[in-house]
């Protein structure tokens, strides 16, 4: 604070003297502001230029995610066991051979011999066009009481079979009976040959074909002759093993 005097008794050299006073006073006023103006002036400057530094804090990554671990390999006992499947075209041609047994009337003996067993072979081939076979085939049959009435046939026939995929056989077949008969019951021996339709039908079971081509059949075959003196009639049992179907 800066008080004034002022000194009226005195003239205008006192009042010179009082100008000359305040001039003095203003300027220590103006000069000690000055002073306590200034250091505020600096730290602000030394506050702006001392700005502090930026810290730039990068964002958090995503987490990446682990890569499963393979499996471990099984036990040995758990390993699985290779197969191999062999697939073949089926055969587009059979054959087969087989024995049989038969019972009925002998041609040519009907009023000499009752119903009788005989026996024979089999062959035959044929061409597979899907489930069904159309070929050829051939039986050679011994009938009758031997040595007193004996037939001996050999029966070509052509031949149409189906087979189904579970193995049902059915089949037809017809031709020529081609026999040799003998009669020997009295002190004359008569012999001939004879020549007679035949019809057969079958029906039984065929092994449909495997990986090695073979295959058993069973079936049960009803046969008639056709003679001068009438029908004959049998039946036989064929038992046999072949290629295809």
């Amino acid at each position: 604070m800066v008080r004034v005097q002022t000194d009226t008794s005195q003239g205008s050299t006192g009042s010179e003297g009082m100008v000359v006073k305040v001039g003095s006073l203003w300027r220590g006023v103006l000069t000690a502001s000055l002073l306590a103006w200034t250091p505020a002036v600096l730290a602000q400057d030394d506050v702006e230029e001392e700005a502090p530094p930026v810290i730039q804090i990068d964002p958090p990554s995503a987490p990446q995610e682990a890569t499963p671990l393979p499996p471990p390999p099984p036990p040995e006992d758990d390993l699985p066991i290779p197969t191999l499947t062999i697939d073949r075209v089926p055969p587009s041609t059979s054959f087969e051979f087989a024995v049989q047994v038969s019972y009925g009337s002998v041609a040519y003996f009907q009023d000499a011999v009752p119903p009788w067993v005989g026996f024979g072979f089999r062959g035959g081939w044929g061409k597979n066009l899907g489930v069904h076979r159309f070929g050829v085939g051939g039986t050679f049959a011994a009938e009758g009481d031997f040595g007193v009435h004996t037939l001996l046939a050999l029966e070509p026939t052509a031949t149409w079979d189906f087979v189904s995929p579970g193995g049902v056989l059915l089949g037809a077949g017809v031709g020529p009976a081609l026999m040799y008969t003998n009669r020997n019951s009295t002190v004359e021996t008569v012999s001939s040959f004879e020549v007679a339709p035949s019809v057969v039908a079958r029906i039984g079971w065929s092994q449909t074909w495997s990986r090695v081509g073979r295959r058993l059949f069973v079936f049960l075959e009803p046969k008639v002759r056709i003679t001068d003196e009438g029908y004959t009639p049998l039946v036989a049992i064929a038992v046999g093993s072949g290629a295809g179907r």
